[in-house]
């Protein structure tokens, strides 16, 4: 084998444990999209777990009522002591034995509020939906900052690269005395300027990205090794104004939540009205009697129905009834309350993204005029027909139509997302 074949050989096998280590790099990389991360907020986030637990508390508590539908068993003991004769004489009696009893009739106070407690927790699952929306949007959020200010990032590096050629522009015109040392100045002024901008957007991105991390309740330490997949360049489409309110008033969580929380009070009401009708139980005894503990000499078995009529309970279901009415009227002009907010937030984040839609068209527009206009000007101070001052304001002017082009870019996405919030729809999944 040839020197020359040796040599070769050699290289390619560094080539390729080179390219082996750049995959390893790579695949050590985990890769996040805008889905994956919703999926990971949804899944991890403590917020939603603490609703989740919250809903828990209701539903123990509907299976409190529930438990009120069935008998009730109690082992007793009872240990009387009389005096009936002279101080000296005492009579003892021990009654001990299993008690049963049942309520097979309660005015149908037990069955509303059974129902009640039904849509409290049906409201629960409308809150937490409401709690996944919220999360969802901050998601989106950080995921859109994160990408804004990349892309601000990128757009003062260019702004960094035009104000160094202009700097190499006014040194050599001023080197062959075409231009004084001030232009000098002016175009370092500039530079400075821009440098500024850039080390200013240089860390903002990952600061976005750790946000982001907090939000799917993801250890910092990992930052390095998440990568975020950019975002696709879309056309956003509108339907009309009337449809998306429409659609708000049948789809917000927070309006469900209101109407389940109103059928609830109904069911209340129901529940206090049946406190005026009679009650039935049916119970059961059976007891061991004897004047000694642990009896075993008399037996005592016991059968039959108690129905108990509410005569006076000294206008405590009154005023628990006109508590509970109360308590409805309030609970249906909170729903009209939010139904008209509702309407309003719809119209507000409609016409925001119009506005945003048709801003990014307009900066688009001055974007490249002023791109144009850039180049003219730079190409008349290098032949001396303009001065400097042209220069860096022209480049001034492109420099914040470029940051505002990547500030409404990205935030005609967001605004989209929030929009279908505000109608209740879960964007980005």
């Amino acid at each position: 084998m040839s020197v020359k074949f040796k040599k070769i050989l050699l290289f390619f096998l560094i080539v390729k444990l080179f390219m082996l280590g750049e995959g390893e790099l790579a695949l050590a990389k985990k890769i996040l999209n805008l889905s994956s991360a919703l999926n990971l907020a949804l899944k991890n986030n403590p917020q939603i777990q603490a609703f989740i637990k919250q809903k828990e508390e209701f539903y123990f508590q509907k299976n409190l009522i529930r438990s009120e539908f069935f008998p009730k068993i109690f082992l007793n003991y009872n240990y009387q002591q009389s005096d009936i004769a002279s101080p000296t004489s005492y009579k003892h009696l021990h009654v001990f034995g299993p008690t049963l009893n049942w309520n097979i009739f309660s005015g149908f106070s037990t069955y509303y509020a059974f129902k009640s407690a039904l849509y409290d927790l049906s409201a629960q699952e409308e809150y937490i939906r409401s709690k996944i929306l919220e999360v969802v949007l901050s998601t989106i959020s950080a995921y859109v900052e994160y990408f804004k200010n990349k892309e601000l990032l990128a757009s003062a590096l260019t702004d960094l690269e035009d104000a160094k050629t202009v700097l190499k522009l006014a040194q050599k015109r001023y080197e062959v005395g075409l231009s004084p040392y001030a232009d000098v100045l002016d175009a370092l002024a500039r530079l400075k300027e821009v440098e500024y901008k850039v080390s200013n957007y240089k860390y903002l991105a990952e600061i976005s990205k750790g946000n982001l991390l907090i939000l799917l309740n993801l250890d910092l330490h990992q930052i390095e090794e998440y990568e975020l997949e950019p975002l696709e360049e879309r056309e956003f489409t509108l339907n009309s104004l009337s449809e998306y309110i429409n659609k708000a008033l049948k789809l917000r969580p927070e309006l469900q939540a209101k109407e389940k929380e109103i059928l609830s009070q109904e069911n209340r009401i129901k529940s206090v009205r049946g406190e005026f009708l009679p009650i039935s139980d049916l119970f059961v005894n059976y007891y061991k009697r004897d004047n000694q503990f642990f009896p075993d000499q008399e037996r005592e078995f016991q059968f039959g129905l108690r129905i108990s009529f509410p005569l006076f309970t000294g206008f405590s279901t009154i005023s628990k009834l006109q508590k509970e009415k109360a308590t409805y009227e309030k609970k249906v002009l909170e729903k009209r309350t939010l139904e008209l907010l509702i309407q309003q937030e719809v119209l507000s984040k409609y016409k925001h993204f119009q506005t945003t839609k048709e801003n990014l068209s307009a900066l688009q527009a001055l974007v490249e005029k002023l791109k144009e206009d850039y180049h003219i000007i730079q190409k008349k101070y290098e032949n001396g027909l303009a001065s400097i001052v042209d220069v860096t304001t022209i480049m001034a002017r492109l420099s914040e139509a470029r940051s505002n082009l990547a500030i409404a870019k990205h935030t005609l996405f967001y605004r989209y997302f929030d929009l279908l919030k505000s109608v209740g729809e879960i964007p980005g999944l």
